[in-house]
């Protein structure tokens, strides 16, 4: 059991490395709107591709963090009957949902966002206006990415449940909550 655990914690450390990428990335994304902001304002410098880098951020720093949001249970989750169910049906249910759910469909995004990158890579695609950022293949690829991160963020919940199923003298709650 202490081995499902061990193998839990890494696959959860790509998760926990992009959080902190996304931290960063908010520091950025706040410079970035700064010095548009200013520029507009004072210097009437504005640019279509510091708002543009503003929207790419954004989306970045959304969808990377979902494996970890997955991790800490801060997710958006619908819990009407969960209060009356027991915290071991509670863990079968979060079981079965990983498995039956959430890998199939990021599986999926990742088959079709590894495409859709790749296509906007070989066609060499850029901004719809000519005047925005090149490269779209860029944040296109924060696609798959997410789907490989809320991947593994699920099983490595996953196997916490069944650690928890198995073993609730180790582990109680498969989430990571401190």
């Amino acid at each position: 059991m202490t081995g499902a655990l061990t193998l839990a914690r890494w696959l959860a450390l790509p998760c926990h490395l992009f959080a902190r990428l996304c931290g960063l990335l908010l520091l950025v994304l706040t410079a970035v709107i700064l010095y548009d902001v200013i520029g507009r304002r004072f210097f009437a410098t504005g640019s279509f591709k510091l708002q543009e880098l503003e929207w790419h951020l954004h989306g970045a720093i959304a969808i990377l963090a979902f494996g970890y949001a997955y991790l800490r249970d801060a997710h958006v989750r619908i819990d009407i009957f969960a209060h009356r169910m027991t915290a071991r049906f509670r863990l079968k249910l979060e079981l079965a949902a990983i498995l039956l759910f959430l890998v199939p469909f990021m599986a999926l995004l990742l088959w079709f966002g590894w495409d859709f990158t790749w296509r906007s890579f070989t066609r060499g695609e850029g901004s719809a206006g000519g005047i925005g950022l090149p490269h779209r293949w860029i944040i296109k690829s924060a696609i798959p990415a997410t789907a490989v991160l809320t991947m593994l963020g699920g099983l490595a919940v996953a196997l916490r449940c069944w650690v928890a199923l198995r073993r609730p003298d180790l582990l109680s709650d498969p989430f990571e909550r401190t």
